[in-house]
């Protein structure tokens, strides 16, 4: 097993454990080992001792080295023999976590997610701690899903689409390859992998690829197009002559709307465009084309890149020389979310700090839970004053980057903040969010969250929406009235670049940058490793047309300080 697939096995275990109804320390002790294995920088078959390693112990490196030497361990067997595996799957709805669907499991009986679309919706509501809308939820999810539909997140997306990619091109007869689809376009999440290669061997490369390990299924196989299934991921490689790659790689990339009206240009020019290149509209003779830059420049156009190919306007900004300076992760000077071991977090400020110094940043904004977050170990004022004085101790032993302490303040049912005034006034940065009472009407939520945009210690409120992709669904808010709001009170809206979140939504951040508004993209990291997520978030920045200027922590350090210093 690679590292991946073993951190997948754990990430099981940890569900497993959950629909059972484990301890929740047990639990966490899988999920840190999981995690630590996900972010290793080398297989762990060259481990020899694996307890070394941050957050695994001699039981977790027991089942760590069984699954990397393709033994069950008995703890998943038995796990899988006790608890049904269509619950796994039921997990994976929206509003429905392992240790409800253990639940519906132990007081219904429910198994599947198909025998979750038939259960009464009076039978949940009918349970201790639902109500009559969340069981609706719950069985609406359960009838609209397809499993088959199920998406990756942009991690998963990414980490598959990077070994695959590295497999084409280090084949001998490989001059080009890259990723095209949703996964180029960066979509926030990924339903199958398109691969274009451009190739002096082409039958060569079709069998290598057909044949190699990490394909389950081939399920086509010629010498231009290979289709097979990475375990239950449909990919598709498409191979072309070097000189033809470059409208292959196009109309691959996608989406069908840029393409569609793209090709009504040509027509227009009297050009019709395939993905086999160029003709001269009534003649079928295409003539092929290396590059996408020469595809565009034919048709009279800048290079659009990928992210913004949606038929958004991007041809008309394109045309008069208006396209945006988008974004890219090295502008970012630092990272105003992020946990430490304080609240939920697993790393120490110390940690942290280190591996943003990695990344080459300026600044970083410790932004710990507050007090009433319980379940996320939220700091108590006296605890928060003790961290600010780490904190400020820190700041001083490390020269290369500027250390910060705020909070990730809770947003209270009536919009109150978690903490009074006179603290948040010692804060550095306050972000504020909602956690809890998701289930407001659009009305009250609206104005609860309006109420914190309105103190004044408040710069950002965090993941606006509430949004975990594939589990959770956005809360009742009407967002643009937070946006109005958010230009009128000078309070940024954050980017959450956390995978399963990427919360605002590409339309919103759209919606805000032309409204004034200006943006944090954050981490939320509670580990080193999720600092890494930050090219997340500028991926969908780059998807709403972002440009650096209107976001807050692409600021230099003495512009960010005076920032700071001038309050809202």
């Amino acid at each position: 097993m690679q590292n991946r697939d073993i951190a997948r096995a754990l990430e099981t275990i940890v569900t497993l454990l959950e629909i059972r109804g484990e301890e929740h320390y047990r639990v966490l002790a899988y999920q840190r080992a999981a995690e630590t294995v996900a972010a290793l920088g080398r297989p762990v078959t060259e481990i020899e001792d694996l307890e070394e390693l941050p957050h695994v112990g001699g039981t977790t490196a027991g089942v760590i080295r069984a699954l990397a030497e393709d033994r069950t361990p008995p703890l998943l067997a038995e796990l899988s023999e006790e608890i049904p595996a269509g619950l796994v799957e039921v997990t994976r709805l929206p509003n429905v976590g392992p240790r409800t669907a253990g639940r519906l499991w132990k007081e219904l009986g429910v198994t599947s997610v198909e025998e979750l679309a038939e259960v009464g919706e009076e039978r949940i509501a009918a349970l201790k701690g639902f109500g009559k809308k969340s069981a609706e939820r719950i069985v609406r999810a359960a009838r609209n899903y397809n499993a088959r539909e199920h998406r990756m997140l942009l991690d998963e997306a990414t980490a598959l689409g990077e070994n695959l990619l590295a497999f084409v091109r280090a084949h001998p007869s490989t001059e080009r390859a890259e990723v095209a689809g949703s996964l180029r376009r960066r979509k926030e999440t990924v339903g199958d992998l398109d691969l274009v290669a451009a190739s002096t061997d082409p039958h060569a490369l079709a069998d290598a690829f057909a044949n190699a390990d990490f394909v389950t299924e081939v399920v086509a196989h010629g010498d231009t197009k290979v289709a097979v299934k990475c375990g239950a991921v449909d990919v598709d490689l498409r191979i072309v002559e070097p000189e033809a790659f470059g409208t292959l790689l196009h109309h691959f990339t996608g989406s069908q709307a840029h393409n569609v009206v793209l090709r009504e240009r040509a027509v227009k020019m009297g050009i019709n465009i395939s993905e086999y290149g160029l003709a001269e509209a009534g003649t079928g003779d295409y003539e092929p084309v290396a590059t996408e830059e020469e595809l565009y420049e034919r048709l009279g156009l800048a290079y659009i890149p990928p992210e913004l190919r949606e038929d958004w306007g991007e041809l008309e900004a394109a045309e008069k020389g208006g396209l945006p300076a988008l974004i890219e992760t090295r502008d970012v000077r630092g990272d105003l979310h992020v946990h430490t071991n304080y609240s939920d977090g697993k790393g120490t400020i110390e940690s942290m700090a280190e591996a943003a110094i990695e990344l080459g940043y300026e600044y970083l904004v410790f932004c710990d839970h507050s007090q009433s977050l319980r379940v996320a170990n939220g700091l108590s004022p006296e605890r928060l004053r003790k961290k600010l004085e780490a904190v400020r101790a820190a700041d001083e032993r490390y020269g290369e980057i500027h250390l910060l302490c705020g909070s990730e303040v809770d947003i209270l049912r009536d919009g109150t903040l978690d903490y009074e005034d006179d603290l948040l006034a010692e804060l550095d940065f306050v972000v504020a969010a909602v956690h809890t009472a998701f289930n407001m009407p659009e009305e009250a939520m609206t104005g609860r969250i309006l109420r914190a945009m309105n103190n004044p210690h408040v710069r950002t409120i965090a993941h606006p929406t509430g949004r975990l992709l594939n589990r959770r669904e956005p809360y009742a808010v009407d967002v643009s009235r937070l946006i109005e709001e958010a230009a009128a009170t000078n309070t940024a809206l954050e980017l959450n670049s956390y995978v399963d979140r990427l919360d605002l939504a590409v339309p919103y951040l759209r919606e805000a940058v032309r409204a004034g508004v200006r943006l944090t993209i954050d981490t939320d990291a509670h580990d080193e490793a999720a600092l890494a997520f930050m090219k997340f978030g500028v991926s969908q920045a780059r998807r709403a047309w972002v440009e650096n200027g209107s976001v807050i922590n692409c600021l230099p350090w003495p512009e960010f300080e005076e920032y700071l210093r001038k309050g809202k």
